[in-house]
Formats: structure tokens, C-alpha cells, sequence
């Protein structure tokens, strides 16, 4: 007969492993892992019948991470964004938010208007390709080619206000003004 004490001493290092690879924020990480042996023990009867017990429980857990992101990605924007304002709020202020705003904003402003109101639009406001396209009377494709051509001019202007090195992967390794 199995019993929960097992499954927990058995199995949770390898739950947690699971879940906290696939599951960057630690909170989370813990919250779904108590969901996970909620559903263990309200499963225990089919889990004792399973004939590989193991991957029974991996498969419960990857189950439970993928209903996690499918629930999230359901979330209203603004309802992420209240959540997002109220860490922030609770949180010590993040200078270098601050300071990247005070010097993109300028480089932002110095682009083409077509491009300047795509960016800020769409990567700034939260419209959607569809919604930015319908409100400036272009196509989808336009609307979508469009800001990523803003993405590429904010890129290049960035680029030549400062000389950035690069490692192999093409991550910045030191900036010179």
C-alpha cells in the first residue's frame, strides 16, 4: 500500500526539481508545488494502482506546470500590471528602470514619427498589432513589419550612442561611452 508520507519522502526532491526548472520565481515555484501534493493525495488511490508510479507523478507535475502557464496566459493584462504595480510598491525603487528611461525615452523621441508611435504603441502601451494597425489605418503585416523595423532604428540609434562589446553569444559584456 502506498501512503502520502512515502510519496513525499520518495519523490519530493524530484518534484521539486521539476517544477523549480520549469518555474523561474520561487514563490510560485512553492505554490505549485503544494498544488501538486494536493492532487497526490486526492489521486492516492489511483496513484497506488498505477504500474510505474514514477512517471505517474512526473506527469501530474508537468501536468500541473503546464495548467500554470495556461492560467497566466489567461490573465488580463491589467490585472498582471495591478499585480506587477503592487510588488513594485512594496518593493524598493529600481534605479536602473529609472535611469534606462531617462536615456532611451530621448533616443525614442529622436526617431521618425511613423516608427517613434509604433514602438511606444505597441511595446510601450500594450496595443496589439492588430489594435495599432486598425488605429493608423494600415494593414496587419504593415502594422507588424512596422514595429519591428522601430525595433531595428531604436537598435541602431542605441548602438551609436555608445560602444558596446559583445561575448560569442551576443551578450553585452562592457559599455564605453
Amino acid at each position: 500500500m502506498l501512503t502520502g508520507l512515502n510519496i513525499k519522502t520518495d519523490f519530493d526532491k524530484k518534484i521539486a526539481d521539476i517544477v523549480c526548472r520549469k518555474v523561474k520565481d520561487w514563490d510560485y515555484c512553492q505554490d505549485l508545488q503544494q498544488e501538486i501534493y494536493l492532487k497526490i493525495m486526492i489521486n492516492l488511490p489511483k496513484i497506488s494502482q498505477a504500474d510505474n508510479i514514477s512517471a505517474y507523478l512526473v506527469r501530474l507535475t508537468n501536468n500541473t506546470i503546464i495548467d500554470y502557464y495556461r492560467k497566466k496566459e489567461r490573465l488580463p493584462v491589467q490585472q498582471e500590471l495591478s499585480e506587477q504595480v503592487a510588488d513594485e510598491v512594496t518593493s524598493k525603487p529600481d534605479r536602473s528602470l529609472q535611469l534606462a528611461d531617462c536615456c532611451l525615452r530621448p533616443i525614442i523621441e529622436s526617431l521618425p514619427v511613423i516608427y517613434r508611435d509604433a514602438l511606444v504603441w505597441v511595446e510601450l502601451e500594450g496595443l496589439s498589432h492588430l489594435q495599432f494597425a486598425e488605429k493608423v489605418g494600415i494593414t496587419l503585416t504593415n502594422a507588424k513589419s512596422r514595429v519591428q523595423r522601430a525595433k531595428e532604428k531604436l537598435k541602431l540609434a542605441i548602438l551609436q550612442c555608445c560602444n558596446y562589446q559583445f561575448d560569442t553569444y551576443g551578450n553585452v559584456v562592457s559599455c564605453c561611452e
